[in-house]
């Protein structure tokens, strides 16, 4: 009887593809964080403070510039009704080609101001081989997109999976090889060719320059705002990294860089995991707006409320894990990558109210969920890092907690209440 009223619940709040994709994608991470701790315990006995640090500002400027790339483009093309698709995607194409082309000339720029900032490392070089990056991109990403639309999480797990496992692979031999920095930098460009092959080989998508054409604008329409938002997210992300190496140094950075791999890094990949299984699943067959409320809310309850609870006692285990794992001389770094395990509930929260947002096409919505929780990060951080690093990082994780957690209640009553009226106006 029980087992029988189990299974009925489960039907009830679960939606299968959702389960499914969402159980690819988290299997995928998984596989991905256990050979990255393999390949952090390799790095750790291998690299200094000050390589983590001048590896972690190359890729932080990295993933700013490409926050770009996720510029809603993406999203316009999985929201795109069946008779706009074709023309929705062939437009996808050309524009990504045109935004990474810039991304590419712009980031080569940088990485020659930043060269001349620290002369005496090989920064300036780190970010000009990773423009390269962006001239593979545009061949495979429409396919990605398509594949997104279509729920095929467990293709995309696996294609993800291949390039990370790669990268992880890479990263632990030129460490062992003794490339310094390098390690952490060259293998995202040297696997970027992986994730192209099996890309194409998953989705037979081919540009079409005969084909029709969505318009440009109405496409910016819709993804402007969410280009602002994933900015905000990018900020989120990667400014904290900047941040703290204008106020403390890039000794501190390598040691904040090594806490959040540590630590919020395994939280980061399975919120990014939920999210890419929600997003398509609230836009899945068009829907109603309450049909997507009761999926967001159902998807919240069976997944997000585990994961928020199991980042919780991560945050308990990193005490007694990062000795062990990385070896007694990273043991004065429990304490921050505890701390840092604590804002993984948050960010889950936020980046969930984000994506519902964006499914029902309130795209100004999702951008005003990401500055103010970015804003409420990235504030404390820059305000009191006089009073240490610590002190700043508990102030911004209190902040941005309260704000996803009132958030999301705001959202649940408020929706609630708006079927419930409904409802009783459909009964008169």
């Amino acid at each position: 009887m029980a087992i029988h009223i189990l299974s009925a619940m489960r039907s009830k709040l679960i939606d299968n593809r959702l389960f499914g994709n969402f159980a690819w994608l988290m299997a995928a991470e998984f596989l991905s964080r256990l050979c990255r701790i393999i390949t952090a315990i390799i790095i750790a006995r291998t690299l200094d403070v000050a390589a983590f640090g001048i590896a972690a500002l190359a890729l932080t400027v990295f993933e700013l510039l490409r926050v770009f790339t996720e510029n809603g483009i993406g999203a316009a093309v999985i929201r795109a009704p069946d008779d706009e698709l074709e023309a929705t995607a062939n437009t996808a194409y050309r524009l990504m080609w045109m935004v990474c082309l810039s991304l590419a000339i712009l980031q080569i720029c940088v990485g020659i101001i930043l060269q001349s900032v620290y002369p005496q490392t090989e920064l300036g070089g780190m970010i000009s081989v990773l423009a390269i990056i962006y001239l593979i991109m545009p061949l495979g990403v429409v396919q990605a997109y398509l594949m997104q639309r279509q729920q095929r999480m467990k293709r995309l797990a696996i294609v993800t999976t291949s390039q990370t496992l790669s990268d992880h692979l890479l990263t632990a031999g030129l460490a062992l090889a003794g490339l310094g920095a390098w390690a952490l930098v060259l293998p995202k460009l040297l696997t970027t060719p992986v994730w192209l092959i099996a890309i194409r080989i998953s989705h037979d998508w081919r540009y079409q320059p005969a084909a029709d054409h969505q318009s440009a604008k109405q496409i910016f329409i819709f993804s402007a705002p969410v280009l602002t938002a994933e900015i905000a997210v990018a900020a989120r992300e990667q400014a904290d990294k900047i941040i703290i190496a204008a106020c403390y140094g890039l000794d501190v950075l390598g040691l904040y860089y090594f806490a959040f791999n540590a630590g919020l890094g395994l939280s980061s990949s399975l919120n990014r995991a939920f999210i890419n299984a929600l997003y398509p699943n609230l836009c899945a067959d068009r829907p109603s707006s309450h049909e997507q409320f009761k999926r967001f809310r159902n998807a919240m309850f069976v997944f997000g409320l585990p994961l928020c609870c199991g980042y919780m006692l991560q945050a308990i285990a990193a005490l007694f894990y990062v000795p062990v794992i990385f070896g007694t001389d990273w043991a004065y770094a429990a304490p921050l990558v505890a701390l840092l395990c604590l804002a993984g509930p948050s960010k889950l929260i936020i980046d969930s109210l984000r994506v519902y947002r964006r499914a029902l096409g309130e795209t100004k919505a999702e951008f005003a969920y990401a500055l103010v929780f970015t804003s409420l990060l990235l504030g404390p951080l820059a305000i009191l890092a006089s009073l240490g690093l610590s002190p700043a990082i508990s102030a911004a994780i209190m902040s941005t907690t309260l704000f996803s957690a009132t958030s999301l209640a705001l959202v649940l009553i408020r929706s609630r209440d708006r079927w419930k009226l409904q409802n009783r106006r459909a009964q008169i």
